[in-house]
């Protein structure tokens, strides 16, 4: 095959996948009637007024609004229309004084809300009221697959994505998938890596997966190590920290998803720049010997509640698992060494640069002793 779709022309060049998943607050997900548009809320189906919303509240929030399928056919039509709301557990910042640089705190990813409407006229009355108090969901108990299909934005999401959503709705009928729902979605950025998907509610991204590596994602069961093939990282966490934070879902493996993790950035040489990813980081135009290397030092913490710590710890657990928690400081530098130029899209004019972060030091500096559960 041509390396004429970005996902191939991107695998020979060996990017990394680290540091590419997108950062939001919060999900919308609707459920959206197929063919959509490469800009999906400019779709036919969508109502002005819901394309409208969609705009106005990007503009205020740190919001991503996605539309979902369950992979019925342009002409099926679902008996109602399932909206999610899947909103990060705790404020982002708790503290956004210049001074005393923010902590941000996840317990393990997002609460999800389900609800089920008439039609897409009724999705911004729900959510605005989901948003104001006034309507509280279904609260999701299942895990949500959302894999890019958007052949519209770009080929690659048609070419490799579609098959493997075929292949992942197999799966899940023949039972290998427990607690969980696949979904088509729409454009969730990173083409060059198809095919990719989200998992919720934990808020990881994933890359050029196989079957395999999506049952291990799913049980949380096989190597860990296998994950750095398809990790592009934990959507709760910047860019830059989502490198650290691979290293050491890798170091402790599966237990890792579940511990609430904190994070505190203790100084930044660059500023942390407001919404910005890799993807939107650039080398200066400058020479190399010139450019200013972005320098992060952060603390991050591993936490378990108390009811989770018990005294019957084997020899075969990992270091988190016989502690409440563990602390690092770490180093985090621009990785100018691993900067790859490649296409961002089937439909890029020319490559571009992206720039990588590496893990210069990361120094464990706390480890408490388990205690005792009465």
């Amino acid at each position: 095959m041509k390396p004429s779709f970005c996902a191939i022309a991107n695998q020979q060049a060996g990017e990394d996948l680290i540091g590419t998943a997108g950062h939001y607050q919060t999900y919308v997900l609707i459920e959206c009637p197929m063919p959509w548009a490469a800009k999906v809320f400019n779709s036919q189906s969508i109502p002005p007024a819901l394309r409208q919303y969609v705009k106005t509240m990007k503009a205020e929030r740190s919001v991503q609004f996605l539309a979902i399928n369950r992979g019925l056919s342009a002409s099926a039509s679902p008996p109602s229309v399932t909206v999610m709301v899947y909103e990060k557990t705790v404020p982002s910042a708790l503290s956004t004084d210049a001074s005393n640089p923010p902590i941000t705190t996840s317990t393990g990813g997002y609460r999800g809300y389900e609800f089920q409407l008439d039609d897409l006229s009724q999705v911004v009355d729900c959510v605005e009221a989901h948003w104001q108090g006034d309507r509280i969901g279904q609260p999701i108990t299942q895990q949500d697959i959302l894999i890019c299909t958007h052949g519209m934005r770009d080929k690659c999401c048609a070419r490799f994505g579609q098959p493997f959503f075929r292949e992942a709705a197999h799966s899940l009928k023949q039972g290998n998938l427990p607690n969980t729902r696949v979904w088509k979605v729409s454009h969730i950025g990173g083409h060059r890596f198809a095919p990719t998907a989200i998992s919720l509610p934990d808020g990881r991204y994933y890359g050029r997966l196989s079957m395999p590596a999506l049952a291990a994602i799913v049980t949380r069961s096989g190597p860990v190590e296998k994950l750095r093939e398809v990790y592009r990282g934990w959507g709760l966490l910047p860019a830059p920290l989502q490198v650290l934070e691979r290293q050491l879902l890798l170091q402790h493996g599966w237990t890792w998803f579940d511990y609430d993790v904190t994070y505190r950035i203790l100084s930044d040489s660059r500023g942390t720049g407001k919404g910005k990813s890799s993807d939107q980081i650039r080398p200066e135009p400058r020479p190399e010997q010139e450019r200013r290397q972005r320098e992060l030092f952060v603390e991050i913490s591993a936490n378990r509640s108390a009811y989770q710590t018990q005294e019957n710890q084997t020899e075969n657990e990992t270091l988190l698992e016989r502690s409440e928690s563990v602390t690092y400081w770490a180093k985090l530098i621009q990785d100018y060494q691993n900067t790859v130029c490649v296409k961002a899209s089937c439909s890029s004019a020319m490559a571009t640069p992206f720039v990588k972060y590496a893990v210069a030091e990361c120094v464990l500096v706390s480890c408490p002793q388990p205690v005792s559960v009465v």
